[in-house]
C-alpha cells in the first residue's frame, strides 16, 4: 500500500510531504453533508415513492379515463394489478436509477422510457400467457402506459429540481486537477440537477497552486495538508473527480486517490469529439474509445425524419389558429405584411427559405444601424452574441409578445413537414450571423438539417455568446440520439410555457 506517493516531475505536489501539519478534523466534518449512509437510503426511498405514486396515479387516470365511463368496469378488476407497480421501481433500480446520479438528463429519459416500456410489455405478455388479457381493456392499458412514459419523467425532473434544496440530497464530491477544465467542472456539477453530485473541496495539483489545496465550494477558501486528505474519505465522501490535464507521471496520484475514494472519476477535455454513445475497447491492454456520429448513420436520419414528420404535421394543425389569430394583431398594430421570409443556408449549403410572424418593423434594418451608432453598449452586445436585450426593431407589445412565446417561430412548422428543417438542430442564421462562426463548425452544421430549436436555446436561452452557441450546437451534433431531441423538445415547451422564449 502507497500511502504517500511521490509525483515526479513537472507535476510534483506535496502528497508526499514529510512533517505535514495535520488540520482540525472539524474543519472536514461539514463538507461530507450528504455522505452518510442514511442520506443515500433516503434519496432512493424519496424517488421509489414518488416514481410509485406517478405510477398509481397514471393507472388510476387511465381506469377513469376509459375503463369506468366507456365500458363500465369495476375497480375491483384492476385491484389485483396495483402490486404489480413494484417491478417498475426494481426495473428503474437495476438500470442505476436509485439515485441515479452522474447519469444525465438525456441519459435518465432514455432508460426510464425503455424500463417502462420493459415493464409494459412483460406485463402483457404475461396475462396473454395465462389467457387473461379479455379481463383488461386494452386501452385502458396502452393509456396507462403513455401516461407513465409522460409523467414518471416529468415528475423525476420536479423532485429533483426541490430535492436540490436539501443540503443533504447531493452526493459530496472532491475535484482534484487544475486549470480551468476544473473550474468548469465545478460550475457543470453546481449547476446540473440529474448529475446529483456536489462539490465540498477542490485540490489544485499546480505548481502554482498551494499544495492540495483544498477550497470548500460551500464557505470560505480553506487549505488542508495532504495528511487530511484520507479524512474526507473516512467522513464518508466516496466520489474524486480527476481532471485529465494532470501532468505525466501522476498515475501515482490515482492510486493515491482510490485508497481513499470509492469512485475515482477520470474527466477527459477532448471538447470536439461525442460522449454519448462512447464504445470501450480493450486493445491488447490499451485503452481504446469508439466514437460514432450518430446523426449521420441513415437508420438514426430516418428515425429523426420520423419524429419530426409525426411531431411537425401534428403542431402545424394544432398551432393553426394561434398563427392566425397573431398574423391579425400584427396587421393591426403595424401597417405591413403579417408573415415575412428570408433565405438561410439548409442541409448541404443549400438555399432554403424559411418564416417568420413579422415581429419586426419593416425598416429593421435601419433602426438597427441606427441604434448600434449611437450606443457603444450595444455594439459590444451585438458583437458577443448578434442580439440585443433591449433590441429597437421589435413592434412593441405585439412583436414582444410573440417573441417571448415563440409564436413567431411556429410558421416554419411548414419547413419542417416540408424536409427543409427539423424540429431541433442548429438555429437557421443569417449571413452576418454566420459570418462569426469558426469555419470548422460552419462545415460540420451544414452537414445537418437547421432546426426551430436546439441545445444552447433551452440551455442558455439567448444570452449565450458565440462561443457558447458554437459548443452546444457541436455537442449536440456529435451527440445526437433521439432521446436527446425528446429532452430538448421537453426543455422548449416548459421554457416557452414559462414565458421565457427568445428576447
Amino acid at each position: 500500500m502507497i500511502s504517500r506517493p511521490v509525483v515526479t516531475g513537472e507535476g510534483r505536489h506535496a502528497l508526499a510531504r514529510p512533517g505535514t501539519r495535520v488540520g482540525e478534523i472539524s474543519q472536514v466534518r461539514n463538507l461530507s453533508q450528504g455522505a452518510q449512509w442514511w442520506a443515500r437510503v433516503l434519496r432512493a426511498v424519496v424517488l421509489v415513492v414518488s416514481d410509485l405514486m406517478v405510477l398509481a396515479a397514471c393507472a388510476i387516470g387511465a381506469y377513469f379515463t376509459w375503463a369506468r365511463p366507456v365500458l363500465g368496469q369495476s375497480a375491483a378488476i384492476y385491484l389485483p394489478l396495483l402490486p404489480l407497480l413494484i417491478l417498475f421501481p426494481l426495473a428503474y433500480g437495476a438500470g442505476g436509477l436509485y439515485p441515479g446520479f452522474g447519469v444525465g438528463a438525456v441519459q435518465t429519459l432514455r432508460r426510464l422510457s425503455l424500463r417502462t416500456s420493459f415493464v409494459m410489455l412483460a406485463l402483457m405478455s404475461f396475462t396473454f400467457s395465462l389467457k387473461v388479457p379479455h379481463r383488461y381493456s386494452r386501452v385502458t392499458v396502452a393509456l396507462m402506459w403513455l401516461g407513465a412514459l409522460f409523467f414518471v419523467p416529468l415528475f423525476r425532473y420536479l423532485v429533483l429540481s426541490a430535492a436540490r434544496k436539501w443540503k443533504w440530497w447531493r452526493e459530496p464530491a472532491v475535484l482534484v486537477g487544475r486549470g480551468e477544465l476544473m473550474n468548469r467542472l465545478k460550475e457543470v456539477l453546481d449547476a446540473a440537477l440529474s448529475l446529483g453530485y456536489r462539490p465540498v473541496a477542490l485540490v489544485h495539483t499546480g505548481q502554482a497552486d498551494p499544495p492540495l489545496s483544498l477550497r470548500s465550494s460551500a464557505g470560505p477558501p480553506r487549505d488542508f495538508e495532504a495528511s487530511e486528505v484520507p479524512e474526507l474519505g473516512k467522513r464518508g465522501i466516496r466520489v474524486a473527480f480527476v481532471v485529465d490535464d494532470l501532468p505525466r507521471g501522476d498515475g501515482h496520484l490515482l492510486d493515491y486517490l482510490q485508497q481513499h475514494f470509492r469512485h475515482v472519476i477520470l474527466v477527459h477535455s477532448m471538447a470536439a469529439v461525442p460522449v454519448e454513445g462512447v464504445v470501450v475497447r480493450d486493445l491488447g491492454g490499451s485503452l481504446g474509445l469508439e466514437f460514432t456520429n450518430q446523426l449521420l448513420v441513415w437508420r438514426n436520419w430516418l428515425a429523426k425524419r420520423l419524429l419530426d414528420l409525426v411531431i411537425g404535421s401534428f403542431a402545424l394543425f394544432a398551432s393553426a389558429p394561434f398563427v392566425a389569430i397573431a398574423g391579425l394583431a400584427i396587421k393591426l398594430t403595424d401597417h405591413g405584411p403579417a408573415f415575412y421570409s428570408q433565405q438561410r443556408e439548409g442541409l448541404n449549403g443549400r438555399t432554403i427559405r424559411v418564416w417568420k410572424l413579422r415581429t419586426m418593423y419593416v425598416d429593421s434594418s435601419e433602426r438597427l444601424q441606427r441604434h448600434l451608432r449611437s450606443s457603444d453598449d450595444a455594439r459590444r452586445e451585438w458583437d458577443r452574441s448578434c442580439k440585443l436585450k433591449d433590441d429597437p426593431r421589435i413592434i412593441p407589445y405585439v412583436g414582444k409578445l410573440l417573441r417571448r412565446l415563440s409564436i413567431d417561430e411556429l410558421p416554419q412548422l411548414w419547413n419542417v413537414v416540408k424536409g427543409e428543417m427539423s424540429l431541433v438542430g442548429p438555429r437557421p442564421f443569417p449571413d452576418y450571423h454566420l459570418e462569426k462562426f469558426s469555419p470548422q463548425f460552419l462545415a460540420l452544421r451544414s452537414r445537418v438539417r437547421p432546426g426551430m430549436t436546439g441545445l444552447w436555446q433551452v440551455m442558455i436561452r439567448s444570452s449565450g455568446s458565440i462561443e457558447d452557441q458554437e459548443l452546444f450546437d457541436t455537442h449536440y451534433i456529435r451527440n445526437w440520439s433521439i432521446w436527446m431531441d425528446l429532452y430538448i423538445l421537453a426543455k422548449t415547451s416548459t421554457a416557452v410555457l414559462a414565458g421565457r422564449g427568445a428576447h
